[in-house]
């Protein structure tokens, strides 16, 4: 695939890679400007492709399990000493644990509307068990709240569709942050690549996933002022 494709794509890691090869061109000296000053190698690269988790019909995956059994404990004291257990496990448990951790503790705080401390908590999650997708995919999609550039969110997604290729909603979200380029710097071919995301997104998308459905529908329609 041509080092242009690839950038207009939001595959920033492999347009990286593929820059370096061809580095006497303009266009990939800028690709590795672009790359090293948004410091996109801190972010992790998976060490195994793993069996990945299914979105569920109710857009939640079971790594998410341990945040709504938390936030079903109706009384303070047990709910304390849970969460206490938690920020513990993050301290003194295996990286999975601490990672696992660390996910539900971000989870809880998106809950609570702090988005900054739950981004610090979704990427301390894809720093200690840097093999599962919904970890990066979850930490780019709150990400989108605060100051992150697209490319850094995009560099997220990209490590998540490499680890789960047939997830709907990373699709979806890379299209998102693709048409957001497109708006802010005007080049068409990042809206041919956010289209085609977003294709691939409803093709992904399984028949009984019918809230993620809709939100990516509503997505085309919006769609439809850029493209008529």
């Amino acid at each position: 695939m041509k080092l242009e494709q690839l950038f207009y794509r939001g595959q920033i890691h492999a347009c990286y890679q593929k820059a370096q090869e061809e580095n006497n061109s303009s266009f990939a000296q800028q690709v590795i400007a672009l790359y090293e000053r948004y410091q996109l190698g801190n972010i992790p690269c998976y060490t195994a492709h793993e069996p990945q988790s299914v979105e569920r019909a109710d857009e939640t995956y079971a790594e998410q399990d341990e945040v709504l059994a938390i936030r079903a404990i109706k009384d303070e004291q047990p709910f304390a000493t849970r969460t206490r257990q938690l920020e513990e496990l993050a301290h003194t448990g295996t990286d999975a644990e601490r990672a696992q951790s660390f996910f539900t503790q971000a989870q809880l705080f998106l809950f609570a509307h702090h988005y900054s401390e739950s981004v610090y908590c979704f990427l301390q999650a894809v720093n200690y068990n840097p093999n599962k997708a919904v970890y990066y995919g979850l930490a780019a999609q709150t990400m989108q709240r605060l100051d992150y550039t697209p490319f850094e969110l995009l560099g997220y997604l990209e490590r998540a569709i490499e680890l789960d290729d047939k997830n709907a909603r990373w699709y979806w979200n890379r299209s998102l942050i693709l048409t957001e380029l497109y708006k802010n710097l005007q080049h068409d071919a990042f809206l041919e690549q956010a289209l085609i995301a977003l294709e691939q997104a409803q093709s992904y998308c399984r028949d009984e996933q019918q809230s993620l459905r809709s939100a990516i529908e509503n997505t085309v329609e919006n769609m439809r002022e850029y493209i008529f």
